[in-house]
């Protein structure tokens, strides 16, 4: 009698079965294009929301202490954990066909996907996170030095690939979602100080608006689930 093989832990990962278990808090915070790739993606997923009460037991119980972290839950009862944000996204973003025809494309999306996620991490841990007192200096500086600086790059970049609302070729890549998950959120911080839009950031905009015509993510930005996410996250971190 032959015994059945245990699949390793490679081969679990890439199972087509498997259910993606991302677990973070219940705002979009640093997790929008994460929960926006697994509903482009067409694979089971659910999202798992953190207990601001409980957060100091469970945060333990995390490969590293802090969250994301997405859960595969694979069919055979096994449960593989992945950590920090990048490794996740990467992760998906390979399962998803979103990294690009090539070695090159992947290394030119991913370093898009990198300024991006920089940019809204050092708003998120610099900026909201700073003392009270010196939260308007931070602010400030993010407006007019950090911000514009992405702005400028992005939108040279986007243009020099022909405004068509993709960082690399006219494939949807991981690139894409990130930008287009934190438009909004930038756009409400400026306010009436308006540094992104159709006029005066046209490639910028066109990644989010051809986003926006994919009906599963039209779908997930109507949704209910959604609109409790923008509100949390508007009331947690002012934008």
């Amino acid at each position: 009698m032959t015994e059945t093989a245990i699949p390793n832990a490679a081969q679990l990962a890439q199972d087509p079965y498997n259910v993606h278990n991302l677990v973070y808090f219940p705002f979009h915070g640093l997790a929008g294009c994460i929960r926006t790739t697994l509903i482009l993606s067409d694979e089971q997923h659910k999202f798992t929301f953190v207990d601001f009460a409980s957060w100091r037991a469970e945060k333990q119980l995390t490969p590293l202490g802090h969250v994301p972290v997405l859960r595969e839950e694979t069919k055979c009862g096994k449960t593989l954990e992945l950590a920090e944000i990048s490794a996740i996204e990467h992760f998906l973003a390979n399962r998803a066909g979103l990294l690009g025809k090539d070695c090159w494309e992947e290394s030119q999306i991913k370093m898009f996907l990198s300024s991006t996620h920089a940019l809204i991490t050092f708003l998120v841990h610099t900026v909201v996170q700073s003392p009270k007192d010196t939260h308007p200096a931070f602010l400030d500086r993010f407006k007019k030095t950090n911000l514009p600086e992405w702005i400028r790059f992005h939108e040279a970049h986007l243009k020099s690939n022909g405004s068509n609302g993709h960082y690399v070729g006219d494939q949807l890549s991981i690139a894409d979602i990130k930008t287009a998950s934190v438009l909004e959120h930038l756009i409400h911080l400026c306010g009436d100080d308006i540094q992104i839009s159709e006029e005066l950031t046209p490639a910028i905009m066109a990644v989010k608006t051809n986003l926006e015509k994919d009906p599963k993510y039209a779908e997930w930005r109507a949704s209910e689930q959604y609109q409790q996410l923008t509100a949390a996250n508007a009331r947690f971190f002012g934008f």
